[in-house]
């Protein structure tokens, strides 16, 4: 690998900095471990910043102080959790009709992988219609 210039390195990083943020929240979920934690330092969080709490991903909904009484656990209204794993979908407990899986989407429900089989658009989630779903791999215990 060549050396770089201090030039380059603050051009990479500079570059580096733009991807994650501008990053889809799929993408973001592949590499987790570049979004800052709260620090509690008192220091602005603004609207749309993703953060890492205990490895998954959330965005604030609103500007916000980096407190721990604003944590997405004291206070989860001012968070978004970022509902993707690894870059696939978490399937949340009812899924809308508009933001329904297609047959062939993959969906992680409680650490299983699902693939979803029916036809068109399926709300139901594995438990509510496991015929709408096939065990792609089961959850780690």
């Amino acid at each position: 690998m060549p050396i770089l210039t201090p030039k380059e390195v603050l051009a990479r990083i500079s570059a580096a900095s733009i991807m994650k943020d501008n990053a889809s929240d799929a993408d973001a979920s592949r590499c987790v471990s570049v979004y800052p934690t709260l620090k509690g330092d008192g220091s602005l969080i603004k609207v749309g910043t993703r953060i890492t709490v205990d490895g998954e991903l959330y965005r604030a909904r609103v500007d916000l102080w980096d407190t721990a009484e604003n944590s997405p656990a004291n206070v989860p209204s001012l968070w978004e959790k970022v509902m993707y794993k690894k870059g696939i979908r978490i399937i949340p407990d009812q899924i809308t009709a508009e933001f329904p899986f297609n047959k062939g989407d993959l969906g992680w429900w409680y650490g299983a992988l699902y693939e979803s089989t029916l036809e068109g658009v399926n709300i139901y989630t594995p438990e509510a219609y496991p015929n709408g779903w096939k065990l792609i791999r089961p959850a780690k215990i």
